[in-house]
């Protein structure tokens, strides 16, 4: 495992970013820009983490009702900014500002990249990082998300946790759990 700290003076976000990260995530610990100009089919890149707690079950986010995609869910994630000093410090940033949870490790890249189309035809590409943290006291925020919980692998794909159903925000979002599930359970 290498390992990474702060951010440098001046970088828009301040979230934690002090963590480690598997080998055969390395080639993601570069900046935006890098990386675009290596894949020049893209104009943007997304980021998500999948986050599992000490039971196994795995955190979904629930998107606020005043938001895109109202009340469907989620991985925390985002995109990737030109200030993240890396794609692995975006997916870092962006479970912090979402779900106020401290990354320990990137474990695993879960799914090789999914190409979508956003509003103006912008071409985006979305990774997803299998992630430890620190602790598991979800705090939100209220501009993204509403609601978050922590499913099983059979929750996951029945679409039901307890008393509450759930439908993801892409069909591309659900498969990429079950992936994280698969990977995880094989670890």
């Amino acid at each position: 495992m290498a390992e990474l700290a702060g951010a440098s003076a001046g970088s828009a976000p301040s979230a934690p970013t002090a963590f480690t990260f598997s080998h055969t995530v390395a080639a993601f610990n570069l900046t935006l820009r890098a990386h675009l100009d290596r894949h020049p089919e893209f104009d943007g890149i997304a980021v998500g983490a999948f986050v599992f707690n000490p039971d196994g079950k795995m955190l979904l986010v629930q998107r606020a009702a005043h938001d895109s995609l109202p009340l469907l869910w989620e991985i925390p994630g985002g995109a990737s900014d030109p200030e993240d000093e890396s794609l692995l410090h975006a997916a870092v940033r962006e479970l912090w500002e979402e779900t106020g949870l401290h990354a320990k490790s990137i474990v695993a890249l879960v799914d090789k990249g999914q190409a979508f189309l956003i509003r103006g035809g912008f071409r985006m590409c979305k990774f997803s990082f299998l992630i430890e943290v620190k602790g598991y006291d979800v705090k939100l925020d209220p501009n993204e998300h509403q609601a978050y919980l922590w499913v099983t692998e059979e929750e996951a794909q029945s679409g039901k946790c307890g008393e509450i159903e759930f439908e993801y925000t892409f069909k591309e979002q659900q498969l990429a759990v079950y992936k994280a599930f698969k990977l995880r359970n094989g670890m």
